[in-house]
């Protein structure tokens, strides 16, 4: 699609939007006056200060804590069955989210995402904390495009922001229950309490649990289970003077037996998995994942406007996971990992009061995180006709290197980014509006101890008795230090344009500059070597628009980024023909993205979202795959990883009103087209296009304080794509897949 035909499109929604309030200026001026009317309004934190969603000149897609429990959406991961915008990968008992097509691949101790996670403002750099579930949620608010002025560090793809309930003046309590297929047992349940004046307490948990959506031919049981558990208290005080405090603890606790991988032939093709019941494993697999999380706030309304907010929190964080890493040596191998990171973050705020001529932010924010690596490939037992149990070579010297490390990494690693940020927004006209701001960013990452290698115990068993040939493989232990250190800064801005025509219509264009910090890397048996940070100019032009007394709200947006210093992962001489992370080149990104909801009447409410997304790799970008020995492939016009080139989503919900209480029908969609998950854009990392649908009945009688709901989700039982990989180490494509369909009821209460 041409870059003219992107414009036509916008210009012509933005026409149309302005068109309607032309012709009824009367109902306009009424709407403006009735926010709330019609479809309501929302009301989000994008810009850091509370704003409705459609004034807020910011491209997003928001999603109610009420809404997310009836779809069953109940971790990060699960938003990607919704939002057209978001696709989440797991990995190997993490996951990355993308956003537009940015995503950051490098989920190792060093990494950094691009599209960040927040909890009530809290960043954590750890991709398995994507799979801690959110519950009690007022919203979740998915920003797309680079938010690092105000929002924080390596937002250079989007940000999803999860706002949790926090404690209200009055008494109260809700609960829920939900139970369905695979022994599907859900439950959430909370309590607020005003104990006082302007003092109030809140207290809820989930419990989620379902046995594997896959069974296992092997020790690893079964995959794709759950079983989490999380507890959490607040405690808010709303003083008379302007003084505000909050407070929060977490207990979070996930045990199961991990993510199920399929295997299929190295290169491809990707074999027909069938409904992807059934995977083969060779060693024991599990996920464990033990948080507290401390949270706190002080606010303070002074006099002349002023307002003072200092947010910060403590995470501590105990992760260990085992994967099936047989393959390619003769023995039944795991790969042991284990994090336990220890992470801070500060930020102090001060702004004015909105409504004159001129609204300022500015502060200063604070992250470090110190995080312990105790990892691994951990040979289980030796397998095959030459070292298994009663093998030729059983009793050879060094023969037997079961119980033992083939590599080892025992490492240390501080994280730091300290930032001073400011943005201001000044009203040229009562319908133009500028926007000015800036953040500049101190990055350090500091990575000490080594990396452990014994070639027997990794490569071949003999190789310690001299074979093939004497010195070719030293049966010692060889020790490569891990240390590594960067310490770098770095500006971004944003400048911005908001006008506003008429009551309910909004067109802004903006550019951004993204920035994402580097770091380093090596294999074990070579010294680390440094990767430079990634930036990403984004220019975009978007529309919002309230209609028809606020029935009908149709946003569109167009965009380009320019995206340079990609850091992939690659093999390169450089650590020794192994692999690590690289800044392989430039891409480029071109995007038109719209919405509809309506009202259609009293009882029906329709939603569509629409994304086009066209992503293109440099020319003449030459990396290393990771092959014995490594070929170096063209990806010059490749497309950009988890970046499909058309998605779309819809829903329907109809209210049908009896004389005892209400029913409502609710049916969601979301299609996406193929996209690859790799670089390298090859057959067997492709996921093809598809379809998910889910569909739910809910029933409240009047005036009640229950309801209750059956649900199917991915009605038509489609195995999708999560993940798929070339592994040159097991020597074997790993695959792994989306929810298959799952069914049952909930029943929910609220006091």
């Amino acid at each position: 699609m041409k870059a003219t035909t992107a414009v036509s499109f916008l210009l012509g929604a933005s026409l149309f939007a302005l068109a309607a309030p032309a012709a009824a200026q009367e109902t306009a001026a009424t709407d403006a006056a009735k926010p709330a009317e019609g479809l309501g309004e929302i009301v989000v934190t994008a810009n850091r200060v509370a704003s409705s969603a459609q004034d807020t000149p910011i491209a997003l897609n928001v999603y109610t804590g009420a809404k997310l429990a009836e779809q069953g959406v109940n971790t990060v991961r699960d938003l990607a069955q919704i939002d057209p915008s978001v696709n989440v990968t797991n990995s190997t008992g993490a996951a990355y989210v993308a956003v537009r097509g940015i995503a950051s691949t490098d989920v190792t101790e060093i990494g950094d995402p691009s599209v960040p996670i927040t909890r009530d403002g809290f960043f954590t750099n750890r991709s398995f904390a994507i799979s801690s579930s959110f519950y009690d949620v007022a919203r979740i608010e998915v920003l797309k495009g680079p938010q690092g002025t105000l929002q924080g560090r390596n937002s250079t793809g989007g940000l999803v922001s999860i706002v949790t309930n926090r404690p209200e003046m009055r008494t109260g309590a809700y609960g829920s229950i939900e139970a369905g297929n695979y022994k599907t047992f859900n439950g959430e349940a909370g309590i607020n309490v005003q104990l006082a004046s302007g003092f109030a307490v809140r207290a809820s948990g989930t419990i989620l649990s379902h046995k594997g959506y896959r069974s296992s031919t092997g020790p690893a049981f079964d995959g794709d289970d759950e079983n989490f558990k999380s507890g959490r208290i607040q405690a808010l005080y709303k003083g008379d003077n302007g003084l505000s405090l909050w407070v929060s603890y977490q207990h979070d606790n996930r045990d199961v037996n991990g993510d199920a991988q399929f295997r299929g032939p190295l290169g491809g093709p990707a074999p027909d998995f069938g409904k992807a019941k059934t995977f083969t494993s060779f060693a024991p697999t599990l996920t464990k994942l033990d948080t507290d999380r401390v949270r706190w706030e002080a606010a303070y309304s002074a006099d002349m406007g002023l307002n003072f907010i200092y947010s910060g929190g403590y995470d501590s964080a105990d992760w260990r996971n085992r994967l099936d890493a047989t393959g390619g040596y003769p023995a039944n191998r795991q790969f042991r990992q284990q994090e336990t990171p220890k992470t801070w973050n500060h930020e102090f705020r001060v702004s004015n009061d909105k409504g004159g001529k001129l609204f300022f932010q500015a502060g200063y924010f604070y992250f470090q995180e110190k995080n312990v690596v105790n990892s691994g490939i951990f040979n289980l037992d030796m397998t095959g006709p030459l070292f298994g149990p009663g093998g030729f070579l059983t009793g050879a010297p060094n023969a037997d290197q079961s119980n033992r490390y083939g590599i080892k990494f025992d490492y240390n690693i501080l994280t730091r980014s300290q930032a001073l940020f400011g943005q201001i927004e000044y009203a040229l006209t009562d319908q133009l509006q500028l926007s000015l701001g800036g953040r500049y960013t101190w990055d350090k990452k500091v990575r000490t101890g080594n990396a452990v290698l014994s070639l027997p115990a990794l490569a071949f068993p003999l190789c310690g008795n001299g074979f093939p040939a004497p010195g070719t493989c030293p049966p010692f232990p060889l020790t490569t230090p891990g240390n590594g250190n960067l310490d770098k800064g770095e500006p971004t801005w944003h400048a911005g344009l908001n006008y506003r025509p008429a009551p309910g219509t909004l067109v802004y264009a903006k550019y951004d500059r993204g920035y994402k910090s580097g770091g380093f890397n090596s294999n074990g048996s070579a010294p680390s070597v440094d990767y430079g940070p990634e930036r990403l100019d984004a220019f975009e032009l978007g529309t919002k628009n309230s209609l028809m007394g606020n029935t009908l709200q149709l946003n569109a947006s167009v965009f380009y980024f320019n995206y340079k210093g990609y850091q992939g992962s690659q093999t390169t001489d450089a650590v020794s023909s192994g692999s690590g992370v690289f800044n392989v080149g430039n891409a480029k990104v071109f995007g038109i993205e719209g919405s509809l909801t309506a009202l259609a009447s009293k009882n029906t409410r329709v939603n569509l979202n629409a994304a086009y997304l066209h992503t293109k790799f440099g020319d003449g970008i030459k990396i290393t795959n990771g092959a014995n020995p490594p070929v170096a492939i063209d990806i010059g016009g490749n497309r950009l990883p988890n970046a499909p080139e058309f998605t779309a989503s819809g829903s329907i919900e109809q209210d049908l009103p009896v004389s005892f209480g209400t029913f409502t029908a609710h049916v969601d969609a979301k299609y996406s087209s193929d996209f690859y998950y790799s670089v390298f854009n090859t057959v067997d990392t492709r996921s093809s296009d598809y379809v998910l649908a889910n569909a739910s009945l809910k029933f409240k009688p009047e005036a009640s304080f229950w309801e209750v709901s059956a649900y199917v989700r991915n009605v038509f039982d489609k195995q999708v794509l999560a993940y798929a990989a070339q592994n040159f180490n097991a020597g074997a494509d790993t695959y792994q897949f989306q929810a298959p369909r799952t069914f049952g009821v909930r029943g929910s209460v609220k006091f």
